[in-house]
């Protein structure tokens, strides 16, 4: 990113078209789409920011990124415009940054830079359960909304307001239901026929706990992979314990945590699943390389080699990446979603 330039919130568009014609001839304006991220001001802002500069990078775009400061004692509006580009394509970051009374110009002061007849997505990188003068006028401006459910105190509060906001014809997204995409396609490439998931039996989830500043709610990937799994297969929920522990009609299953260092807060660890015939599925990081999964499948009657399966590395604002180019809701999303309402019914997570 470039320096930062502090203008009038009327001198943005005239500042930007200076800094371009300085850059004319070291870089390209791009933009793809333009990318509203709403964010308060927390130890979690520059983990956003972070996300947010790599993906426009990666997926030039519009960038305006809303910061709210409820801690400041005075009111204030402030506005900065700068370049952001990893080599000769670049796009343009505008910043505008509010308190107290100020929120209600920042609509207004929003509309006239969204770049139209482009897609506009919203990262809302808060708890979209908690009441925000600024969520429903952000929402009339875009087509799709991004959460990370991260950011939620309560997941059941959380999966009521988007399937409230899915009844309303609102597209949204989880950033946590994107890193759990490839555990769900390592577990439908375990099963080739139907009749074999039916007959699975028990489910135990391994997952990261370790905290950082920005990570705090880890259960929620495994949370969301087990949900993921019992609507699809349609288990029958009776209970739950604190220390989750998941009753279904005819499964159980359970989530476990450890501590890996160098792993992402929250990433599943490990995946072990068994069938009534006492068929074993044992999927696990290896230590030394996180992405890539050890398989062994066993039964009483034989082991089966092991082998490997490669989740993808996880790379800085790859979930967003893939959360801004899909379209639509998912189908399997919401349906976990429900599925979460009846999991986390005694607020487990």
């Amino acid at each position: 990113m470039t320096t930062q330039f502090l203008v009038e919130p009327e001198r943005i568009e005239s500042e930007l078209l200076k800094l371009w014609d300085n850059l004319a001839k070291e870089k390209v304006r791009a933009c793809l789409f333009n990318l509203i991220v709403f964010n308060q001001l927390s130890s979690r802002t520059d983990y956003i920011r972070n996300i947010v500069q790599k993906v426009s990078e990666k997926y030039p775009c519009r960038v305006l990124f809303i910061s709210s400061d409820p801690g400041s004692a005075h009111s204030y509006l402030k506005t900065a415009v700068s370049v952001v580009g990893d080599g000769t394509i670049a796009c343009d970051y505008i910043d505008i940054g509010y308190s107290g009374k100020e929120v209600e110009k920042v609509p207004f002061l929003l509309l006239p830079h969204i770049i139209p007849d482009l897609p506009t997505s919203l990262l809302w990188s808060e708890d979209p359960s908690v009441e925000h003068p600024l969520f429903q006028p952000l929402i009339k401006l875009t087509n799709r909304i991004i959460f990370d459910s991260e950011s939620a105190d309560s997941l059941l509060a959380f999966a009521q307001k988007n399937l409230a906001l899915h009844q309303a014809g609102i597209h949204t997204a989880d950033l946590n239901w994107a890193r759990t995409e490839g555990w769900r396609d390592l577990i439908g490439s375990l099963f080739h026929s139907g009749e074999r998931l039916e007959e699975l039996q028990d489910v135990r989830l391994t997952y990261n706990a370790k905290t950082t500043e920005s990570f705090c709610h880890l259960k929620v990937q495994s949370m969301y992979l087990l949900a993921w799994l019992a609507s699809r297969l349609k288990w029958t929920f009776k209970k739950a314990t604190q220390d989750l522990h998941f009753i279904f009609d005819k499964q159980r299953a359970e989530i476990q945590k450890t501590e890996w260092e160098k792993l992402g807060p929250g990433t599943v660890i490990s995946v072990d699943l068994a069938t009534r015939d006492n068929h074993l599925y044992n999927c696990a990081r290896l230590p030394n390389q996180y992405h890539h999964v050890a398989i062994q499948i066993s039964s009483p009657e034989k082991c089966e080699l092991p082998y490997g399966y490669v989740l993808g590395k996880t790379a800085t604002g790859q979930s967003l990446v893939k959360e801004i180019i899909t379209q639509g809701t998912s189908q399997h999303y919401l349906e976990m979603l429900k599925k979460i309402l009846e999991l986390d019914r005694d607020q487990l997570c």
